[in-house]
């Protein structure tokens, strides 16, 4: 039981600095600030390197114990102080993970509302469709927009 709280503990603690690391790309990325977006990422990555590590070591512990989740495998254990500090981390972790996966999100809304806003300047300034985002190319249509030429050797 006590490796099973030592592995969600670190996991814990690894969630909560991933969650800090998130903050920090989403204010990173609101102030434009590519250096820091960029340092930033690579912290995230070994941080999630290193989740992963550790998930790996709690699935081989579940495996050993003949059950596919943490939950489970302490449902069937006697209640006692460790089953019950075990539950409560559980219940901390999950919503560390629901706030990683807004913060992720929100992450994610942002970068695509940035591209969405850069390929309309790029449309713009060269009079071409810069990507996917304003209409798929249509045979029977024409518009003012020069299609796919973009980077054309006349420019």
């Amino acid at each position: 039981m006590q490796e099973l709280i030592q592995f969600i503990r670190q996991q814990l603690v690894l969630c909560l600095r991933l969650l800090e690391l998130l903050q920090q790309q989403r204010s990173a990325l609101v102030h434009t600030e590519p250096a820091a977006v960029g340092g930033l990422t690579k912290d995230i990555e070994i941080v999630v390197i290193d989740l992963n590590r550790l998930e790996k070591q709690r699935q081989e512990f579940l495996r050993r114990h003949h059950s596919g989740d943490a939950a489970q495998w302490l449902a069937k254990q006697p209640p006692g102080l460790e089953k019950s500090m075990a539950e409560q981390l559980l219940a901390k972790q999950a919503a560390v993970l629901d706030r990683l996966k807004e913060a992720s999100g929100s992450n994610m809304a942002y970068l695509s509302n940035n591209m969405t806003y850069i390929d309309y300047n790029i449309n713009v300034l060269t009079g071409t469709a810069a990507g996917v985002t304003y209409g798929q190319p249509d045979a029977g249509r024409q518009d003012s927009v020069q299609g796919n030429k973009m980077f054309e050797a006349n420019v």
